[in-house]
């Protein structure tokens, strides 16, 4: 299932509904999830005609609950789109990656040279009556009873 992700897909539903799309996900339960999709329906002529036709609508991203699916087949290779060249010539998708600081021999922060290392000013934790308790209740004993033991 994976090998097809971003496929074009035609998929065919139980009560006959045939879905066309580019196919993004699926889960443990074959719930499949189509971009771009569409929905083709075959029409059943009326009494005494005998034309029948196909009803066509364009959905957009749709969700196909897995147990409704008889069948998935291919119906066309990914888009190609100017993303995918640029990171296939680039060597790969984008990933988890590392962060480095940039520069040649710059320190990582321009003037904190001289500084202690830890959170720049501003930074260090809740201010005073801005979201956190202050300073004094978060010291161990606060709120004691007098005389020793808590409670």
């Amino acid at each position: 299932m994976m090998a097809h992700l971003n496929y074009r897909m035609k998929i065919i539903l139980q009560d006959g509904r045939t879905f066309v799309g580019f196919f993004k996900a699926f889960d443990k339960h074959m719930n499949i999830l189509l971009a771009e999709c569409e929905e083709h329906r075959q029409i059943k002529p009326k009494a005494g005609k005998k034309a029948d036709g196909e009803e066509k609508r364009i959905l957009g991203l749709v969700l196909l609950r897995g147990e409704h699916i008889v069948s998935m087949t291919v119906d066309g290779p990914p888009p190609r789109d100017d993303d995918s060249v640029r990171l296939a010539k680039a060597g790969g998708a984008g990933g988890p990656g590392q962060a480095k600081p940039g520069g040649r021999g710059m320190p990582a922060m321009p003037g904190m040279q001289g500084m202690p290392p830890g959170p720049p000013g501003g930074l260090s934790g809740a201010m005073r009556g801005h979201g956190g308790p202050g300073m004094a209740s978060m010291q161990p004993g606060y709120g004691a009873p007098p005389g020793g033991r808590p409670y």
